[in-house]
């Protein structure tokens, strides 16, 4: 948001903010570690647990070959037992039953738009039998040929032990960087997105879930910033403007509480006559405060889809905002007193 409308490059943010930032990092989990290394150890037997589990799941018991095993398991028990037939049969009947009332009430009054009595018998028949399958499908797939069986959602696919073949690996890696490399090229950008989306779907045995609403929301927030920030400088460069570098930086830090701090650096490029010690403050102020709650840094939410499922009821906003005071004082502390 600044790079291009302040001059600031790669080696002025390493400088200016990331050896500075890397140092408040340091020290914050330093001193976390200090004080919960009693909650870690405890975590050490279930870390084992976990670490033989997924031993276990990737060498004896892996989900092809189980998958498999209760294939073979089940079709021998439904030959056995006659199971198939049987099920298969109530569900005729219950068809059967369907047909005859539907047909008391609706042949007569089809026959009567014009429809000859043959066709509407042969239509509700054909009708009949899409909802049988149906039927099958939802509550007894196992019973109808693989051909015929709905597209089985497996809820444990993300976490499924299949092995990856190198060359998506590498495909992935690629396109990573031709969307890096063409960032600011938005026709280049949306091809490469397109094309990996088609590779996605092509190879989809070895990809996880694609979840594009994270993305898009996100997509829609920036685009919306870019519209509309540009007729919010009627009131933000009166503030902005008027504040000192210590208190602009506490600005910062605590509007960054409750918006993406994209948004609060953006506003400050509307800024006419903007210092540089102010932009630093500003940008330090945006930095140091990008972990009080999920929207304030983008990464945020990634850290968050990983992190979740160890919660009981997911990341509490309460317990993150509590959690994240200290480590946030110490990273304003780094960038005030090295500025």
């Amino acid at each position: 948001m600044v790079a291009g409308p302040w001059g600031w490059d790669m080696g002025h943010m390493l400088t200016q903010f990331g050896w500075k930032a890397a140092a408040g990092i340091l020290l914050s989990n330093g001193l976390y570690f200090t004080l919960f290394r009693r909650e870690l150890t405890a975590l050490e037997d279930r870390y084992a647990i976990v670490r033989v589990k997924e031993e276990i799941q990737t060498r004896y018991l892996t989900r092809r070959g189980v998958d498999a095993l209760f294939g073979q398991l089940a079709k021998t028990i439904t030959e056995e037992a006659g199971t198939r037939e049987s099920i298969d049969r109530q569900i005729r009947d219950i068809s059967a039953r369907i047909d005859s009332e539907l047909e008391k009430e609706y042949v007569p009054e089809l026959c009567e738009k014009g429809y000859d009595e043959k066709l509407v018998r042969e239509a509700f028949g054909q009708r009949l039998e899409e909802v049988r399958l149906r039927q099958i499908r939802r509550l007894l797939p196992g019973l109808l040929p693989p051909d015929q069986r709905g597209k089985f959602v497996d809820p444990d696919w993300n976490h499924r032990d299949d092995p990856v073949p190198v060359w998506v690996t590498l495909v992935h890696v690629l396109f990573m960087g031709w969307t890096i490399l063409n960032a600011h090229y938005a026709p280049l950008f949306i091809l490469g997105m397109l094309f990996f989306l088609g590779f996605a779907k092509v190879t989809e045995d070895y990809q996880n879930s694609i979840d594009l609403k994270p993305a898009m929301l996100v997509g829609f927030f920036l685009a919306g910033l870019v519209i509309h920030g540009g007729v919010q400088g009627w009131w933000i460069a009166p503030i902005l403007g008027n504040l000192g570098e210590t208190s602009i930086m506490f600005v910062g830090t605590l509007l960054t509480a409750f918006n993406d701090n994209a948004a609060i650096t953006y506003l400050a490029t509307l800024v006419p006559g903007f210092t540089d010690t102010l932009k630093y403050g500003l940008v330090a102020g945006a930095v140091a405060g990008g972990g009080l709650t999920i929207i304030a840094n983008a990464p945020n939410p990634a850290g968050i889809s990983l992190l979740k499922r160890h919660f009981e009821g997911g990341v509490s906003a309460v317990g993150l905002l509590r959690a994240a005071i200290v480590p946030t004082a110490l990273v304003f502390t780094m960038f005030f007193l090295m500025r």
